[in-house]
């Protein structure tokens, strides 16, 4: 007498009873599982029936129990996605070993990279470059992506960007994006293979093409600055514009650029201004300053002080020294904000510790103008910027040696630093060293000219 599968209602679908369990043969007990692997797929998919992830979740346990292995890759896949059951990436991993063991590729890939992202557990690339060569040699074309990445990064194995390659032109064979793209990538920095900006710009276009992103924003960037192609900004324009349009927050803001200094069409502030927001709102430190100076400067919009500082003290946050340094400037000057010389000098230092030569001499003035005024910091704020040929911080200088401000008087230095300020263009500079010439013998006025031509050629090294 055949198995009779007993009548159950909708909710307990999953469970299947068999009158005659001696009589079950393995091909009975696969197709079950089959079934039951295919209807927590109607299940979690919402094919013919609601979607419901707990239904699904039953079916594929009870499946995976008796060893399907698309029933446990699938149960893995809802554990890591967390549906109809808390996230867990132990379980995962369990899960995905099970099916991968069995031989299922896509297990095997998705178990390595469990094991690549250590999740579920430690890191461990050598599992992760098993379980990706498994899949990749059954034609998974994300194992070999994968694959190649990690040999392009000596990740778990030694570097070899010769086997990189072979993984990335396997699946770019297939026609695989991501792979064109990282086949791209070695041709454009000669890696693996000789340097073809031609090869690299081609296999940016077939991933371009299927809307890879940052091949998108590779091509446009080759194209918009002529390095590996020739100049074409208005096809540079376009790669561009198709990142952007697909939320790519790099390639917002070079559309920005090109549409604020007009590169590849007519200048348009109100497309900058729409591109630069969208790259700020996603955190994009550039587009922030560069909103902010729109804001600051009346660029495209009406100028307003309040919305400058704030997008400027966005970027500085994130560490962007000229964002830092205009939010120093705008607070000493009461822009947007209650002036207060010491919040400025705050995010002026902050700048000048980033080597903003320009904050470093405002810092320095700020110090010496003060109520109580610090010589000595301002000394040292006007030596680094001095030291990157920025002239008012020479003539600060200048005048420091001059009047013995902070330091023992010294025509000799005073004029060696108003000469190499008047060197960079500065009138005043050139008025201070002709002022203190006139208190110096000839033999001192060589001497200070003979240490300028030496803080030149020393590159402002051991100068003072």
């Amino acid at each position: 007498m055949p198995f009779v599968r007993t009548h159950r209602n909708r909710q307990d679908v999953c469970l299947i009873r068999l009158n005659f369990p001696e009589l079950v043969t393995e091909t009975t007990l696969a197709l079950q599982r089959a079934a039951l692997t295919n209807l927590g797929l109607m299940y979690a998919n919402g094919q013919g029936v609601e979607r419901d992830f707990a239904q699904a979740l039953r079916c594929y346990q009870q499946a995976a129990q008796a060893g399907a292995a698309q029933a446990q890759s699938n149960l893995a896949v809802m554990y890591a996605h967390g549906q109809g059951v808390e996230q867990d990436y132990v379980q995962a991993r369990s899960w995905y070993a099970q099916a991968a063991e069995q031989g299922l590729a896509y297990a095997q890939a998705n178990l390595a990279a469990l094991y690549a992202n250590g999740q579920g557990g430690d890191v461990d690339y050598a599992q992760a470059l098993r379980w990706y060569g498994a899949a990749a040699a059954q034609g998974d074309t994300t194992a070999q992506l994968n694959l190649g990445v990690m040999y392009a990064n000596g990740q778990g194995v030694d570097q070899d960007f010769s086997r990189a390659l072979e993984c990335y032109r396997n699946g770019a064979a297939s026609g695989d994006p991501a792979a064109q793209y990282g086949l791209g990538v070695m041709y454009a920095n000669g890696h693996g293979v000789e340097r073809d900006a031609a090869q690299a710009q081609h296999w940016y276009t077939q991933a371009a093409e299927q809307g890879h992103v940052h091949a998108q924003f590779n091509l446009g960037f080759m194209f918009s600055s002529g390095e590996g192609s020739s100049l074409n900004p208005a096809l540079g324009l376009h790669w561009y514009e198709r990142a952007a349009q697909a939320g790519d927050p790099a390639a917002q803001y070079n559309l920005g650029v090109m549409y604020s200094l007009g590169q590849g069409a007519p200048k348009d502030t109100a497309q900058a201004l729409q591109w630069y927001t969208a790259a700020a709102q996603q955190g994009d430190a550039a587009a922030q300053y560069n909103l902010g100076l729109m804001y600051a400067t009346g660029q495209g919009v009406d100028r307003d002080d309040v919305v400058a500082l704030a997008w400027y003290q966005l970027a500085a946050d994130q560490g962007d020294a000229l964002a830092q340094y205009n939010m120093g400037v705008m607070i000493a000057n009461g822009q947007g904000t209650m002036a207060s010389d010491e919040v400025a000098m705050q995010w002026l230092q902050l700048a000048a510790d980033q080597g903003e030569a320009q904050a470093q001499y405002d810092l320095g003035a700020l110090h010496q103008a003060s109520k109580v005024p610090d010589l000595a910091k301002a000394l040292a704020c006007y030596r680094l910027a001095a030291a990157q040929s920025h002239p008012q911080a020479q003539a600060a200088l200048g005048w420091l040696y001059a009047h013995g401000a902070g330091v023992l008087q010294d025509y000799v230095r005073a004029h060696m630093w108003f000469n190499l300020g008047a060197v960079g263009g500065l009138a005043e500079a050139a008025q201070g060293r002709d002022h203190v010439a006139q208190q110096m013998t000839p033999a001192q006025i060589a001497q200070a000219h003979e240490r300028a031509r030496a803080c030149q050629k020393n590159k402002f090294v051991d100068f003072d």
